[in-house]
């Protein structure tokens, strides 16, 4: 059985990104964990859906990782399920069936912001909706998503420290 958690990172500008970069050295402290930057994956804006299916094959899980733009994903991971998963899904051999998938998301706006009174009207989970319904077409087991809020490069240290143990639990929930 694959013991890897492939985590399909969108996020166009990530050397300007303290918070998710911290989250993508995580990925790198342990050896399951394998990040797939999306937004360095693409040549003009194409993905190479071989090299795309065969990273999947040696995935136990999927975590869709990305900082909320707009109330949605960045354009990459948008991109990525149109060019990666539909021809997975829609073949004979949807190799993604029962596998487990979350969301992990960064949001620059504290966490009152996305509730029914807040400034959002929404909350996370109601915006991620789209997703879990990808999910479950493909027929994959979703798994509640992960929100931090609040992200910004004056965060402290101790709340870095805090969400990275989070982060990496919320992982290994995935095995």
């Amino acid at each position: 059985m694959n013991n890897q958690i492939t985590i399909l990172l969108s996020h166009p500008n990530i050397s300007n990104s303290m918070f998710n970069k911290h989250l993508v050295d995580i990925n790198r402290k342990n050896p399951n964990f394998v990040l797939h930057h999306l937004d360095k994956n693409r040549v003009n804006g194409y993905f190479d859906l071989e090299a795309e299916k065969k990273l999947l094959r040696q995935s136990r899980a999927i975590v869709w990782q990305f900082p909320i733009y707009w109330y949605n994903s960045p354009a990459s991971l948008r991109d990525w399920q149109d060019q990666v998963m539909s021809p997975i899904v829609y073949s004979a051999d949807n190799f993604l069936k029962g596998m487990p998938v979350r969301v992990v998301f960064t949001a620059g706006a504290a966490a009152e912001h996305y509730t029914h009174e807040g400034l959002n009207r929404y909350t996370a989970d109601e915006m991620l909706i789209p997703f879990e319904m990808t999910a479950n077409a493909a027929g994959m087991k979703w798994f509640k998503p992960l929100g931090f809020y609040g992200c910004s490069p004056d965060m402290t240290k101790a709340a870095l420290e805090k969400a990275a143990k989070e982060y990496e639990e919320s992982l290994l929930e995935l095995f």
